[in-house]
């Protein structure tokens, strides 16, 4: 009798379901990721119907059978695995008689949680990792503690170690969806430790306006993709779009995918949360690198020195204290400066865990031993929020040796050296696929059409001595000919700067193709100044020494007036050296983000 009353309930689910058009509901297609017709999860297991990923009928179906047809009811029920299909349809069809079930596991974990509300995290640019310059996004599952610090973090990543694989494989694979990304969930302080504190990267938190039913429908989902794998895509299906279906499986009625057509950045993301109204409050916490770098800003040249000797271990804590020559807050200055860069070495792993915990121990007990003092002062930079959008149309006149052009052009992403700074790190620059038309008395052509070009000017500083370096490839009209030609190019050298802005030096080895190849070395020396409200001056001049005898001198001034967030006026004098006469361009272009 039992077994004919739980035939006649999954019966009628299964009539109603069909009579109500349930699988083609837009919270099952959620449910199962599938933005259209077929799901973008890739693992089978994620599947009850053999058809699962392209059959969304066909998998709703199964799934109601499975859970009428329960034959273990621990943390192996299709209930238990699926705690979010289980409540959606309990909650559409009024299922009746479904088997009780004990998901031990899953109850332990919501306890251990204990979510409240959700919070979306974006870590901006590594300043010397290419692979991080478009910044990350994660969500954090914020618990009824005072301290974030114990909250879980949501995270999404490709199945692969960046550091340990070849970087040229690495990009690849990571463009053309050869690893799996899976979801995973791991204290936030963890992720705090890699971006924040070892990879230098500031961190802005989001808060989202979740009620607590919408923040368990995210939490029951991210319980079905426990081990899951999708195929991750570096331009479109990647850690941050990932985020984006959770967001929607909380609140349904948002369509934060739907500002996304062809490629997802980051900090887009952060833009159409915004956009969706899902912000409710903003927050900022400076990475250790940010922290350091305002210390320098306190301290004079003796406290830096004594800083560093400190955390190297090359001087002793009470010879701070018994300096004569140093105000009380500039020893408490010294001090916890040192206790930073102690702990940014061990991080780094300049240091062993046991040559620390000395160190770090003995810094602190001097620095107690002073009191409290003033705060260290650390400026709020600008909210990522506030920057400009990733794709640049390009809309420009010119004079080219007396002769006028006009301009048309289109970069998908993202950002470079000219942009505005505001919401982006200072001296880095990654575009790819910008493209550059020009119009004049010889007809159309094309100007410039970038594959990829990448800088980062990280200016030296007392504690931190990174090198700078950039890259580009792709076609220009920088060779000796005034054709477009391509090239490719990869320098490094070093960088200083200030409030002002910062100067530049580089060594770049180029090659250029043309019916044959032509090696050159460029030397390039440049400087860009902070005009105000967002607004650069940039200069730039090259010497280029070709291998087989040819010289050529370049050179380029350009000053990027910042109208709003989005709309920017560019104006620009260009010259270089060619086999025909040296070319002077002036040009004035209006750029609009989006």
């Amino acid at each position: 009798m039992p077994c004919i009353l739980q035939a006649d309930v999954l019966e009628n689910a299964l009539d109603k379901a069909a009579a109500t058009g349930l699988a083609h509901s837009r919270y099952w297609h959620l449910l199962l990721h599938m933005p259209g017709d077929v799901s973008e999860v890739d693992d089978p297991a994620f599947f009850l119907a053999p058809g699962g990923k392209s059959d969304a009928e066909a998998e709703l179906n199964a799934t109601l059978t499975a859970l009428y047809g329960e034959t273990r009811f621990d943390d192996n029920a299709t209930g238990c695995r699926f705690p979010a299909r289980r409540a959606w349809l309990q909650k559409q069809l009024g299922l009746e008689g479904l088997p009780e079930l004990h998901c031990s596991a899953y109850e332990t974990l919501v306890r251990k949680m204990d979510p409240q509300s959700v919070t979306l995290v974006f870590s901006s640019a590594h300043i010397n990792s290419p692979a991080s310059m478009f910044g990350h996004t994660f969500l954090r599952i914020d618990s009824s503690y005072e301290s974030k610090m114990l909250s879980y973090a949501i995270n999404y990543a490709a199945g692969a170690d960046p550091d340990k694989e070849n970087g040229v494989v690495f990009a690849v694979k990571g463009l053309f969806g050869g690893y799996p990304g899976f979801y995973s969930l791991l204290p936030y302080y963890e992720k705090l430790k890699e971006y924040r504190d070892t990879e230098q990267r500031d961190v802005w938190e989001y808060d989202l306006d979740l009620h607590h039913d919408e923040v368990m429908a995210m939490i029951r989902h991210i319980w079905e993709l426990k081990g899951v794998y999708n195929w991750y895509f570096f331009f479109d299906e990647n850690c941050s779009y990932n985020m984006l279906w959770l967001m929607e499986i909380a609140r349904p009625d948002v369509d934060v995918r739907g500002h996304f057509a062809y490629h997802i950045i980051p900090m887009e993301t952060v833009h159409a949360t915004e956009e969706e109204r899902l912000v409710r409050a903003k927050h900022y916490r400076p990475s250790k690198r940010t922290l350091l770098l305002a210390y320098e800003k306190v301290l004079d040249r003796r406290g830096e020195a004594e800083a560093m000797a400190l955390a190297d271990g090359t001087l002793a804590p009470r010879a701070v204290l018994n300096d004569p020559a140093h105000a009380t807050q500039m020893k408490r200055y010294t001090l916890e400066a040192a206790s930073e860069l102690a702990e940014y070495r061990l991080m780094k792993g300049e240091v062993d865990k046991a040559t620390y915990s000395e160190r770090f121990h003995a810094i602190l007990s001097a620095r107690a031993s002073l009191g409290k003092g003033e705060q260290l002062p650390v400026a709020t930079p600008r909210n990522p929020d506030e920057g400009h959008r990733a794709t640049r149309a390009r809309l420009g006149t010119g004079w080219r040796d007396g002769h006028p052009y006009q301009q048309l052009g289109i970069r998908p992403a993202y950002h470079d050296l000219g942009d505005s700074d505001i919401g982006f790190m200072p001296g880095t620059q990654i575009e790819f696929l910008d493209l550059l038309a020009r119009y004049d008395q010889d007809g159309a052509a094309v100007e410039r059409a970038t594959i990829v070009s990448i800088t980062s000017l990280a200016p030296q500083s007392a504690f931190f001595k990174p090198f700078s370096w950039r890259m580009h490839a792709g076609w220009d009209q920088n060779f000796v000919t005034r054709d477009t030609v391509f090239s490719t190019a990869v320098g490094a050298g070093v960088a200083a700067g200030g409030s002002w802005g910062y100067g530049y030096v580089l060594a770049e080895p180029e090659l250029f193709v043309t019916d044959k190849g032509y090696g050159a070395l460029k030397t390039t020396l440049g400087l860009l100044f902070k005009v105000g409200g967002g607004s650069k001056l940039a200069a730039e001049g090259g010497y280029r020494f070709y291998a087989d005898g040819m010289r050529q001198w370049t050179g380029l001034v350009e000053h990027t007036s910042r109208l709003s967030q989005n709309n920017a006026l560019k104006l620009s004098f260009d010259y270089t050296d060619k086999t025909a006469g040296a070319q002077r361009s002036f040009s004035a272009a209006f750029v609009h983000y989006y």
